[in-house]
């Protein structure tokens, strides 16, 4: 308790002292004489003004204020003038003349200080700095006016006259003052933001003492009067809180005003650093981390502190991860260059990819070196970029199929229809039967190629969206069997269905038929003759589960995962020679796809295989 007790005195010592001066003020001016008074008064002021322009001038390069900045140079001219008005006051003997210049100084010093509170708000949102010797240049050439006018050219108006008082000029020019400096306060409340709080606390009560004091200025007859003598203590009190706004406080508390836009301008960088995607850590020399944003929080399992550090090694990253980015401090430790290193890593249950760049600092005051690393996310361009590889063997097996499978059945049918041109009248009437037969069958392998290629382009472009309707099971693979009853017939081989119940899907039933067909005729062509197809149809898991199993070749292990991707697609010809476009399964995985199942496949070679997929059961 007594500790917060020192404490608060401790920071408010100036105001006690501020107090004990004045009283002390007050009481010479009693009983001594008020020309010792006016000139102790006036040399406090006079000191003020001073130390706010020695302040202000050698702070000129960091001080991104203006108004502060416009108004701490205007006070060493506003002293300057307040010096001539206490020399030459009445009584003081150091200037003759007989005028009472002090006056005249004086209305001159308050419409340059108020004029000066009221245009540095003109000044204040100006983004370029002030020129520091152009305005001390053009006070100087206004305070030699002043000074000319009065005491050398004597020109200025006459402010007061012995046994009358003061002059009209005098007392209009006070409210002329009172009016501008009011404008001020007007402009200073508008313009809060620009200074802070303990600022713009000062420099509201020097305004407002400075109004007291001018306003007490309009009531005196003589210059020793009680309303003169209480002018200069609001005087005093304002230039005490103009020493506090511009001097202590700009000289103690740096950041509150000088640094202002700096502070605010590190947390704007601060709060861009926290929230950006971009992981950043920082590590010093020996390879703690003693920084990390926001991001890192969201990938890296353990992290800094605010007051701790903690070493590269209790990051809790993976081993392989740990040692890629062991490698890239030690790597920049050892060169001083910039080092670059790709890794993927798993968070919250996904996998990320990053380009993690570390880059050496060193500070030449400090002596100290660090090390900034910025991982940038770049898994959505490591997933464009497999889009585009497999895009690109899409367009490449395209071409091929264009290039080569196209070209034999048009090879066939060019080669047969020129046999029969040529030799029509010698062929017997069963060779041309046979010729026409094959030419048949080049044409609807080319026809089937074609519809294969047109609905795989039309998938591909988003051009052919499912028709979905509710599908008999029951239905679907009796159809299946009767188209695809020919070719089976032709090798002996018997095709069965097995399902349970009239169940009921929801798909588009064209897709689905050639979906059926395709993986049908596929087993087909593999089996061998007087084989079996068995077609089985269950409810399992939410979903309807098809099959298609036959008794045939098998499918290789090293051909397995080429059968359903079109990059790495093949097609191999039949038990009895029979020939494919390598399309029809990939045709399959598509629609079923774009049905709401998937496909998928078991086998072995020289066992047979079984084609499994799956579709949405219908509801009730």
């Amino acid at each position: 308790m007594s500790s917060k007790i020192l404490g608060h005195i401790s920071e408010n010592y100036h105001l006690a002292f501020g107090s004990v001066v004045l009283a002390l003020i007050f009481i010479i001016s009693l009983n001594q004489s008020y020309l010792l008074f006016h000139t102790i008064v006036e040399l406090l002021s006079i000191i003020v003004a001073f130390a706010v322009f020695i302040v202000t001038w050698n702070s000129r390069r960091i001080l991104d204020n203006n108004y502060l900045f416009l108004v701490g140079i205007s006070y060493f001219f506003i002293g300057t003038l307040d010096l001539l008005h206490t020399i030459t006051f009445n009584g003081m003997q150091v200037i003759k003349g007989d005028g009472f210049y002090a006056n005249q100084f004086w209305v001159a010093t308050r419409f340059l200080e108020s004029v000066t509170l009221l245009l540095g708000f003109w000044f204040l949102s100006w983004r370029k700095k002030l020129n520091a010797d152009l305005i001390f240049l053009l006070y100087f050439a206004i305070t030699a006016v002043i000074i000319l006018s009065i005491l050398y050219w004597k020109v200025f108006p006459v402010c007061f006259v012995a046994g009358q008082g003061q002059t009209d000029f005098k007392i209009y020019s006070e409210y002329a003052i009172i009016f501008l400096l009011t404008v001020s306060i007007g402009m200073l409340i508008k313009r809060r933001k620009h200074f802070s709080d303990s600022v713009y606390k000062f420099l509201f009560l020097s305004i407002t003492f400075t109004i007291i004091s001018e306003f007490c200025f309009t009531l005196y007859i003589s210059n020793y009067s009680l309303s003169n003598e209480m002018g200069h203590y609001a005087k005093l009190i304002s230039f005490y809180l103009i020493y506090r706004a511009n001097v202590q406080t700009g000289f103690m508390q740096p950041t509150d005003i000088i640094f202002k836009n700096l502070k605010d301008s590190e947390e704007q960088y601060r709060t861009l650093t926290e929230n950006i995607p971009e992981v950043i850590m920082r590590f010093d020399s020996k390879l703690n981390c003693i920084y990390s944003n926001g991001s890192a929080k969201r990938f890296f399992p353990v992290t800094h502190t605010r007051t701790g550090r903690i070493r590269y090694t209790d990051l809790g990253l993976p081993p392989s991860v740990e040692q890629l980015l062991s490698d890239a401090l030690e790597n920049t430790d050892r060169t001083g260059e910039l080092h670059e290193v790709d890794f993927n890593l798993k968070a919250n249950g996904e996998e990320y990819f990053f380009s993690m760049e570390v880059v050496p600092e060193y500070s030449n005051e400090t002596g100290l070196k660090t090390y900034l690393m910025i991982c940038f996310d770049i898994t959505t361009l490591k997933h464009a970029e497999k889009e585009l590889r497999e895009l690109n063997a899409t367009k490449d097996k395209f071409f091929s199929i264009i290039a080569h499978d196209l070209k034999n059945p048009f090879t066939s049918l060019l080669g047969f229809s020129q046999l029969l041109s040529k030799n029509a009248s010698k062929l017997s009437s069963d060779r041309i039967q046979q010729l026409a037969e094959r030419m048949n069958e080049s044409a609807r392998q080319t026809y089937n190629l074609l519809e294969n290629l047109l609905s795989w382009a039309r998938i591909q472009t988003g051009n052919l969206s499912p028709v979905k309707q509710v599908i008999d099971v029951p239905d679907l693979l009796t159809e299946a069997i009767r188209v695809c009853s020919p070719g089976a017939m032709s090798k002996g081989i018997e095709i069965n269905a097995e399902y349970a119940g009239n169940e009921r899907i929801i798909a588009d039933r064209q897709m689905i038929n050639a979906v059926l067909r395709n993986i049908i005729i596929n087993a087909i062509k593999f089996s061998y003759p007087g084989g079996e197809i068995i077609l089985n149809a269950d409810y399992k898991d939410n979903m309807y589960q098809f099959s298609v199993a036959d008794a045939g070749v098998g499918i290789e292990e090293e051909h397995a995962g080429k059968v359903l991707t079109m990059d790495n697609s093949i097609s191999r010809t039949g038990t009895a020679n029979e020939t494919g476009t390598g399309l029809g399964l990939i045709l399959c995985k598509e629609f079923i796809e774009i049905n709401g199942g998937r496909i998928w496949f078991e086998s072995s070679a020289g066992q047979g295989t079984t084609f499994y997929f799956t579709l949405p059961v219908a509801n009730e």
